[in-house]
């Protein structure tokens, strides 16, 4: 009889946690997995859409520091729902820091578009050592569902043939975003950076003409 008692105490003083962890293993196996992303440069600029610009082959180029706004320092994918709402997606992530996707790209951009393989991130490079020095600030980098993907930044060029002040300008960019969903979200935000990219280029390429 003792022994019987001592066993329906045992059994309800563990059958509770027992039941909660049954419980949380069953929601963590049916949890839905995230799904990660990641910016993409420029394939390769075709001689129609690289006219206007000419392969510099001896120029280079340091690129940084770049600064984006905190609420985009997350994994979490972010939307502007609202004029002063953000939405954070728990199951649609990027891959990398974002400032980290935002540098890798824009250099690879620089690279192809001004056809020199020196372009330098700022922090693994010697600032004295390059021909162009640029330095962004970027405001805003989001994008709504349905709607637009939106890059704001301002950015400086220093360097040769530059006052030493140097140039600063802003660039505003807006591409609608033509699907739904984050993987069309992606690519709105993928083209605003190749036009940013695109603009820098200019900028360098009329400089050494």
């Amino acid at each position: 009889m003792r022994i019987l008692m001592k066993f329906k105490k045992a059994f309800f003083g563990w059958g509770p946690l027992l039941a909660l962890t049954v419980m949380m293993g069953a929601c963590v196996g049916n949890s839905t997995p995230s799904t990660f992303y990641m910016l993409k440069p420029i394939e390769g600029a075709s001689p129609e859409k690289a006219s206007d610009l000419k392969g510099i082959k001896s120029v280079s180029v340091l690129l940084g520091p770049i600064s984006l706004p905190g609420y985009l320092d997350r994994n979490q994918m972010v939307t502007v729902p609202g004029n002063n709402e953000v939405a954070l997606d728990e199951f649609n992530r990027w891959a990398e820091s974002l400032q980290d996707g935002f540098y890798r790209v824009l250099q690879e951009d620089l690279s192809t578009l001004l056809g020199t393989p020196a372009v330098y991130r700022y922090d693994r490079g010697n600032i004295n050592a390059a021909d162009y020095h640029v330095i962004i600030d970027v405001t805003r980098f989001d994008a709504v569902s349905g709607g637009d993907a939106v890059l704001k930044a301002f950015w400086t060029l220093t360097g040769k043939n530059i006052d030493k002040a140097g140039v600063t300008r802003r660039f505003v960019f807006r591409t609608p975003v033509s699907g739904t969903g984050f993987p069309a979200i992606v690519d709105a935000q993928n083209e605003t950076i190749s036009v940013f990219s695109r603009e820098i280029a200019k900028a360098i390429t009329s400089l050494e003409s």
